[in-house]
């Protein structure tokens, strides 16, 4: 898109210097033009004229809307050339000639696909040179209210996007929210557009004349107007209408003097249009600036794609709905309970909950989950309190119940030891004196028999005399086995060495004892433990290892009594009838655990391990 403008200088002076140097860039711009058209394609060219200047509010504000909207939505290219009415800022009549020229020069040959006029001044440009401009091209007349309807807007070949402003309106808002107010200060510029308006102004104001002194500031220059509304008394307003050119003379583009005039106001200052929400306004109804530009390009994109321009009619624009600023609100004490219903509340500073809603919704929420997660815990804590409470009163119970069994345990001990001496005294002191007698008596029966069959009858009496010496080995064997004699009288290294050979000549396992350097006797109790804990251990290996060697090897080390017992049999299973659980290993277990030692065991295929340790309580 190309935008073109024209300079105020070249339209508005007509010394020769200045035409010639207008022609010369007249002749530069064709040729430019040219070169531009035999490389592209031909874009749809618009004309967009401009009251007093492309700067000057409200139709500046209208044009920024315009312009986006178009060149946003235009499926084509679009060549847009501007050119502004600037003799509407005198009063005076000023020469138009030139600009007429230029115009007719720039698109002589030239096909022009749409003339935008905006605003009053514009649209009364075009009627006063529809037949000399462009009589056949289309025409859009936008943002000139339906007291100004240009006679051009009423040909075939055009179409007007008119306003309908509701003058009164101003008056009444600035009454509503400040109904205090006794005095409005009117600023309006002194162009023959806003004096126009002015005139409109008094007339329509004269309803609240009555309750309402108006003060007119048009003839002043902008210093003054400072000056004035900078005095104003607290029941007073000001009502900014428009202000292109002053009472001075002076122009001022960009509606910068709204803007210079807010800031000194002592007190609220009511703006004319949309575009002054925000920059200082109190606001309320006001001109649709932007709608109305949105809305002459949506017309525009209809007629370039080949609608007839007569035959678009569009409703007129009012005042739009009543939209203030929430800062100018505080300023001035204004309570939103008096605003007009349905009224819009912009620029809201936000509060906290607005401003940090995500943090505090974020804050609370770790806080929750912190505080279900602190309450989790100490349920926990609780529970897990109560269950080793609980534990501890059943390991408390376990230890009443462990210790009472192991007294048991060694009471049943002690029971057995005194009931396998008792029983051993018996066997050797009675049953075995008896036996004996027995031998001797069938001894000296044999002798005595003297009959024919005599020969069968000593043959019987010495079988049975046999037996009987059998009888009393076993018995003998029985009672060493129950109460072992030679451990009170000889010590358990003689006691086991005994042992093992009565193992080595009554089975095929070969058993040694060893005894490391540095032995000494030890305890009765330790002594009685060793001894039937290899006394058990033997047992096992001569009847279920099948072992062909055995050892016991016994030492004392750092106060302790070490002996091992090793084998080469099979083994056994931990859980089988041989195994852990059996009822010999756990009285050895129970026998050293009494004297607060320790029984290990290995088993595999290649044999077994039994590992005793006592402590004796002596230091070496």
């Amino acid at each position: 898109m190309a935008t073109r403008e024209c300079s105020a200088l070249e339209m508005m002076m007509g010394d020769s210097s200045r035409t010639l140097w207008y022609e010369a860039w007249l002749v530069g711009a064709f040729l430019l033009f040219s070169t531009l058209g035999a490389n592209a394609a031909d874009p749809k060219r618009v004309l967009l004229l401009h009251s007093f200047g492309r700067d000057f509010a409200p139709f500046s504000e209208m044009t920024k809307s315009f312009q986006a909207a178009l060149v946003k939505r235009s499926p084509e290219p679009l060549d847009i050339y501007e050119a502004s009415i600037f003799t509407a800022r005198f009063r005076e009549p000023e020469n138009e000639g030139s600009l007429v020229k230029y115009l007719q020069d720039l698109f002589s040959g030239r096909r022009l696909d749409l003339i935008v006029a905006q605003g009053g001044p514009a649209a009364a440009f075009v009627e006063k040179y529809r037949k000399q401009l462009f009589s056949d091209t289309a025409m859009v007349i936008a943002g000139v209210d339906a007291r100004l309807t240009a006679a051009a807007a009423l040909t075939p070949n055009a179409t007007y996007i008119g306003v309908r402003l509701d003058l009164p309106a101003f008056v009444e808002n600035i009454l509503r929210v400040r109904p205090e107010t006794t005095d409005i200060a009117v600023v309006i510029g002194n162009s023959p557009n806003e004096q126009y308006w002015a005139g409109e102004l008094h007339r329509e104001f004269q309803p609240f004349a009555d309750r309402v002194h108006f003060e007119w500031l048009d003839a002043s220059s902008l210093d003054e107007m400072l000056r004035r509304v900078a005095r104003l008394p607290p029941q007073s307003a000001v009502l900014y209408f428009m202000l292109a050119v002053d009472g001075a003379g002076a122009v001022h583009p960009l509606d910068a003097a709204f803007t210079r005039i807010s800031e000194v106001a002592a007190v609220p200052v009511f703006g004319y249009g949309d575009y002054h929400l925000g920059q200082g306004s109190v606001g309320g109804p006001a001109d649709q600036t932007q709608a109305l530009g949105q809305q002459t390009a949506d017309v525009a994109l209809r007629i370039l794609a080949g609608e007839r321009a007569g035959d678009i009619k569009t409703p007129l624009f009012g005042l739009g709905i009543p939209a203030y600023d929430w800062r100018e609100l505080q300023r001035w004490g204004i309570s939103e309970a008096i605003l007009p219903p349905n009224s819009e509340v912009r620029f809201r500073s936000p509060g906290v909950w607005e401003l940090y809603r995500w943090y505090i919704v974020g804050t609370i929420s770790l806080i929750a989950l912190q505080t279900l997660l602190i309450a989790s815990f100490l349920l926990q804590r609780a529970k897990r309190r109560t269950a080793e409470i609980g534990i501890r009163v059943k390991e408390s119970e376990l230890r009443v119940s462990y210790d009472q069994v192991r007294q048991l345990a060694g009471r049943l001990i002690y029971a057995q030891e005194q009931e396998r001496t008792r029983i051993a005294r018996e066997l050797h002191d009675d049953v075995g004196q008896r036996v004996a007698s027995l031998s001797i008596g069938l001894s000296s029966l044999k002798r005595r028999v003297s009959n024919p069959d005599g020969d069968t009858a000593r043959s019987e009496l010495s079988g049975l005399q046999q037996q009987v010496v059998r009888l009393a080995k076993d018995l003998r064997d029985l009672s060493h086995e129950l109460h072992p004699g030679a451990l009170e009288h000889v010590g358990l290294l003689e006691a086991l060495r005994g042992r093992c050979e009565e193992i080595n000549g009554e089975s095929g396992t070969r058993v040694d004892v060893e005894v490391a350097d540095g032995w000494s006797e030890v305890a009765d109790e330790v002594e009685l433990c060793l001894y039937r804990v290899a006394q058990e251990a033997l047992r096992n290996i001569t009847k279920h290892a099948h072992a062909r060697t055995a050892r016991i090897s016994l030492a004392r080390e750092n106060g302790q009594v070490v002996m091992r017992i090793t084998d080469d049999g099979g083994g056994f299973q931990e859980n089988g009838s041989n195994g852990l659980h059996g009822i010999g290993l756990l009285s050895m277990r129970e026998r050293v655990r009494m004297l607060e030692g320790t029984f290990e065991m290995e088993s595999s295929s290649r044999g077994t391990v039994a590992t005793i340790v006592i402590p004796t309580g002596e230091r070496h």
